[in-house]
This record gives structure tokens, sequence and C-alpha cells, in this order.
């Protein structure tokens, strides 16, 4: 059960910061949400570390996370749903469904996972700022 509850924070972690750049400019709040699933795909550290607000309470733990994770596991993330339920111009609260599938690595549960991202603008760019898990199904 303890493994169980280190995947879902995981899963949460990378889904949430899930790149420091700050040169990729993200103009509507899907391309943002995008970009960070196929920098995490790439296992591009730093590009992913560009989707996510840099001020964001969480970013220092996500970098620390991601970097583990990507050492371990070799996954594949796919978003497969996204609804825009906010955007007041500088907030932005995005629905998503995500698959992670194990392409190589340890003990791992494919899963299908559902979320709240909030977007905050960076300049102007989108950035993840945090992210609400609503819900997880083992594949």
């Amino acid at each position: 059960m303890k493994k169980n509850y280190f995947q879902i924070f995981l899963v949460a972690g990378i889904v949430l910061f899930a790149s420091c750049s700050g040169k990729e400019k993200y103009e509507m709040p899907e391309f943002v949400i995008e970009a960070n699933a196929k920098y995490m795909n790439e296992e591009n550290l730093e590009k992913v570390m560009g989707t996510i607000y840099k001020d964001s309470p969480a970013y220092q733990t996500s970098e620390m996370l991601i970097e583990k994770l990507f050492e371990v596991y070799d996954l594949n993330y796919k978003i497969i749903n996204m609804k825009v339920l906010e955007d007041n111009g500088s907030e932005a609260k995005v629905e998503f469904t995500q698959v992670t599938t194990k392409i190589k690595g340890p003990e791992f549960k494919n899963n299908r996972s559902t979320g709240i991202h909030l977007l905050k603008k960076e300049g102007d760019s989108w950035k993840i700022y945090s992210t609400q898990m609503t819900d997880v199904q083992y594949l």
C-alpha cells in the first residue's frame, strides 16, 4: 500500500510539474500542458521545468522528483483530454486526462489520471502553477 501512495504521489508530481530557459512562449493554456507532456516524454528536465511557474511553491521539489523519475523510469505520457474551465487572462483552470504507461523501469502501475491544472501567466506565457488530482485509475 505504501508503494501505491508513492506511485500516486509520483504521478501527481509528474503531472503537476511534470523549462527554466523561459524562451518558450505558451500563448494558450492548452499549449503549456501539451508541451509539458512532450518534454516529459523526451526526458528533457530543463524544458519540463520551463513549463512550470518559477514562483510555484512546488517548483524545487518537482525538479528533484522529475530528475529522479527520469533516472529510474522511461514512461510515456499522453494527454487524451483537455477542457479550459476558467480563463481570466492571468489565471486559468484546465481539466485534463492523461494516460501514463511504463516503457522501461521497475514495477509501475500504468494509469489514467484526471486533474485540474491551475495556470498563471509568467510574463506573456502560460505556466503550470499547481495541479489538483481528481482521479487515478490503474489500467
